[in-house]
């Protein structure tokens, strides 16, 4: 049975190898040090990583053995029209188990339930826009090397129902 939890400072360092495993194909080392930042802010309970986001959560994903498989969270706008999904990845030997969907599928619910006002929206790659596609997502706008070179940017938004 997988579990899902919250973010912890003991976390770092598996996320940034999860992080480290899935590039260069599904992000660019470049962005690197923006994750770095991101989890960093994510043990500081009163501050947010992004100046325009109200609210942010992280959350680690583990298998049966309790071994982190993957990481994922969202941001909510200051405004709380947009909810925005942040940082998610999979174990690179972990994609296509599951693990992928059940953090994105734990994400809308709990936005759909804390924000229902709030739109969802996400920024994902040529890589990974189809998995999105699949859960009700619509692609808005491509970005040529929208990431870094040869990783393009595919804005979408979660359809209405």
């Amino acid at each position: 049975m997988i579990r899902i939890r919250p973010y912890l400072p003991t976390d770092s360092s598996g996320c940034l190898s999860i992080f480290d495993g899935n590039c260069p194909k599904y992000f660019d080392f470049s962005e690197r040090d923006a994750f770095a930042q991101w989890l960093s802010f994510q043990e500081l309970p009163d501050k947010n990583t992004y100046s325009f986001s109200a609210l942010e959560r992280y959350y680690v994903i583990e298998d049966n053995d309790n071994q982190m498989v993957g990481c994922a969270g969202y941001y909510l706008t200051m405004d709380e029209k947009e909810a925005r999904f942040a940082w998610g990845m999979i174990k690179r030997d972990q994609h296509l188990k599951g693990y992928g969907a059940a953090i994105a599928e734990f994400r809308l619910q709990e936005i759909q339930y804390k924000h229902p006002s709030s739109e969802i929206t996400l920024g994902t790659s040529q890589h990974t826009y189809e998995f999105y596609m699949g859960l009700g997502f619509e692609v808005l706008e491509i970005i040529p090397s929208g990431f870094a070179p040869n990783l393009d940017k595919y804005e979408m938004k979660l359809k209405a129902n």
